[in-house]
């Protein structure tokens, strides 16, 4: 029976990536606690003592001891919640690493059951190599790193406006994000790598995979196929500035932080269904690109960019998509999402 490709996006794009985005979060929450929440209450309860103690927000300090009595308890709160993450993370990281290398494996195992239409048997996971183990420990280093930032900030020589403590108390807490982001690189690399066993196991060329609403650099991945022991080229991109014609290959994602890229096992011989699996990833990319399915940390200019690139570019794009991108170029901005 052959494979559908919209079944095997729903299996890819859904099911796997959700599988792996729980895996980062019981990571991240594990590490993180309540920092968040932590956070929130410190500010609150500083800008309440900065009130009393000088009228407002808006209002400078006073130089003198009831300043420093402020600072000092934000400089060891800061310490306490920080240092504490720092403790947390690359033990939690450490403990995700296996589990994201049998993940990787499994959902690899998965995918070619469902392409090829037979079951074959996994391959064995991979150990967790130095590599993944000397990322996993780096996350202490960038916690520590912030939280000295933080409380340089937040010296007495340098605050004396709430906006100045605000601004070191933003530092600290800048490290919980740094700190998902991390996870997410980590634990992604770690699925790659079992599913690079799964390619090496079962089929001579491997394919791209990129989420539906991903940027612009990995959208001109996705679809694009290679022998299994080639790398694909490097410094692709839909927008024409971000492009790199110079830089080197790449064996494959995360190409970025939450970069959910994957890259799956493939054979040419596998029977189809209607249109083959790398070309309907194609299709998808060149639709995200003519509707802007931006996320909202990518920019409008960028999206802009990528559209009339695709318009220039490709012949044959479904109607629907072609105006809107011409729309789109013609307003300077895309519609709404419904």
């Amino acid at each position: 029976m052959p494979y559908n490709s919209d079944d095997l996006l729903r299996l890819v794009q859904d099911d796997h990536t959700g599988e792996v985005i729980d895996l980062e979060n019981q990571i991240s929450d594990r590490t993180l606690g309540g920092s968040d929440r932590t956070f929130e209450d410190l500010i609150r309860t500083t800008l309440t003592a900065w009130t009393r103690a000088f009228g407002g927000p808006d209002r400078p300090a006073v130089p003198g001891e009831v300043l420093r009595r402020i600072l000092a308890a934000a400089r060891a709160a800061v310490q306490r919640i920080l240092d504490a993450v720092a403790h947390r993370a690359p033990a939690a990281l450490a403990d995700g690493l296996s589990p994201a290398l049998a993940m990787g494996v499994r959902q690899g195992a998965a995918f070619v059951r469902a392409a090829a239409r037979r079951r074959r048997r996994e391959p064995r996971v991979p150990a967790v190599d130095r590599v993944l183990r000397d990322e996993g420990r780096r996350i202490w280093d960038m916690v520590v790193e912030r939280r000295d930032r933080a409380m340089f900030l937040l010296h007495p020589d340098r605050v004396d406006r709430w906006s100045h403590l605000l601004a070191g108390l933003g530092a600290a807490r800048a490290a919980l994000p740094a700190v998902r982001a991390h996870v997410a690189w980590v634990i992604n690399t770690a699925v790659h790598q079992g599913l690079d066993a799964v390619v090496r196991a079962t089929a001579p060329l491997r394919v791209w995979v990129a989420e539906a609403d991903a940027c612009t650099v990995c959208l001109a991945y996705t679809g694009r196929v290679v022998k299994a022991d080639e790398p694909f080229p490097g410094g692709l991109s839909w927008d024409p500035r971000q492009r790199r014609p110079r830089a080197a290959a790449i064996e494959g994602p995360p190409k970025h932080p939450h970069c959910r890229c994957r890259v799956l096992p493939w054979s040419d011989a596998w029977r189809t269904d209607g249109v083959p699996f790398p070309e309907a990833l194609r299709r998808e990319a060149e639709r995200s690109i003519g509707y802007g399915r931006a996320r909202p940390s990518e920019a409008r200019a960028v999206r802009l960019r990528a559209a009339r690139e695709l318009l220039r570019t490709v012949d044959d794009l479904l109607p629907a998509v072609e105006t809107t991108a011409r729309t789109a170029l013609r307003n300077s901005r895309f519609p709404a999402a419904a």
